[in-house]
């Protein structure tokens, strides 16, 4: 099992974060920072490790924000400050600057290449919201793609571990204007944030976001996998705009000659391995989107559904196709298993058109 992530954030992590400010040049309570900090952090968890840190070390800097942060900045560039180590350099910024934007959004632009400020800019948009999006437009033109990432990233609507922006969600079309500037952008991280905003959008505005995929899908020069990727949820709903904007059918004119799942009973950490044979029965020649959904047991017995991706078949009339797959059924950082039997259906185009089951003899609270 991997480590936690909470445990990067130890006591060699800190005396790295205190060798970076050193590196800037200014006196400061090194001393009392590694004390405050390594004395609490065996006892949190990992938001509350990097905030530690983020309040410790403006603290130990003992100045005004602008002044501090003029430290911190140059100290993200020191070997080793890079990924998660610089997470709490981005969050002095957020904790500690928010009355300060125009030094907030400068340091932003130059952190953000060491870890994300994904995180960090979500009270700007919350406290400074038109000053922020403007800058945000800007750095959709930067030469760097971790800054052009930013405002694509930022502003996602429902941005994972992110505190929720009402002006985001209220209105798509600020963060839809960011997403126009980089929908061509060259670099693949950059397009694959754009299809994940675009996806959050989806969420409440379905309809809008089908509108622009198929806008988008209309430019020759579109990169095709980001459209996919940004209506993955509408297709696995097998919403019919979505289906029709990437050219697959909307209706599962199919017939299944089997659909088995394998071996039906397991134990957790085990794979099973589901098959299947569809035949079209369309008039014309069709491209199917292939789903299954796993129905997963609840602790109270009760279950939810989730869906995956399995393929894509295109199929002329009364072709057929036989297909697998293996999914390991194992204990995630979302998702906890329970014993019990788990109902597993074949979705084509949107609709279960079969079903079957395997049986998980134990949970996660026996591994």
């Amino acid at each position: 099992m991997a480590e936690p992530l909470k445990n990067h954030f130890d006591a060699a992590c800190v005396a790295l974060v205190a060798d970076a400010i050193d590196s800037a040049g200014s006196k400061w309570g090194r001393t009392s920072f590694e004390a405050a900090v390594t004395a609490q952090l065996d006892q949190l968890e990992l938001k509350d490790r990097v905030n530690l840190i983020a309040d410790e070390l403006f603290a130990a800097l003992g100045r005004p924000f602008p002044d501090a942060i003029a430290t911190v900045v140059p100290a993200s560039g020191h070997e080793g400050i890079d990924g998660f180590t610089a997470w709490p350099l981005c969050s002095v910024v957020e904790r500690h600057g928010v009355d300060h934007p125009t030094e907030s959004l400068d340091a932003m632009a130059v952190l953000t290449t060491r870890f994300s400020c994904e995180f960090a800019i979500r009270p700007f948009l919350e406290h400074h919201f038109d000053e922020t999006i403007a800058r945000c437009q800007i750095w959709t033109h930067d030469a760097d793609p971790t800054v052009r990432r930013l405002p694509s990233e930022g502003t996602r609507p429902y941005l994972p571990w992110g505190p929720k922006v009402a002006q985001l969600l209220d209105d798509p079309e600020v963060g839809i204007g960011l997403l126009h500037e980089l929908r061509h952008d060259p670099d693949e991280v950059v397009r694959r944030s754009v299809a994940n905003h675009l996806n959050d959008v989806s969420r409440d505005h379905p309809e809008r976001v089908v509108e622009i995929a198929t806008a988008w899908m209309a430019e020759p020069d579109i990169d095709e996998a980001m459209v996919r990727h940004a209506l993955r949820s509408l297709i696995k709903k097998g919403h019919p705009g979505a289906m029709t904007a990437l050219g697959f059918a909307t209706e599962a004119e199919v017939e299944v000659a089997s659909f088995e799942v394998a071996p039906t009973s397991i134990r957790l950490g085990d794979a099973i391995e589901l098959a299947a044979t569809v035949t079209s029965t369309a008039a014309a020649t069709r491209r199917f989107v292939v789903d299954f959904v796993i129905h997963h047991v609840r602790g109270d017995g009760s279950t939810t559904s989730k869906v995956f991706k399995w393929t894509t078949a295109e199929l002329a009339p009364g072709e057929s196709a036989a297909i697998t797959k293996k999914r390991t059924i194992a204990t995630a950082s979302i998702r906890r298993y329970f014993a019990g039997e788990h109902r597993v259906d074949l979705q084509v185009a949107g609709t279960v058109v079969a079903s079957a089951a395997f049986t998980l003899e134990n949970s996660s609270d026996d591994e």
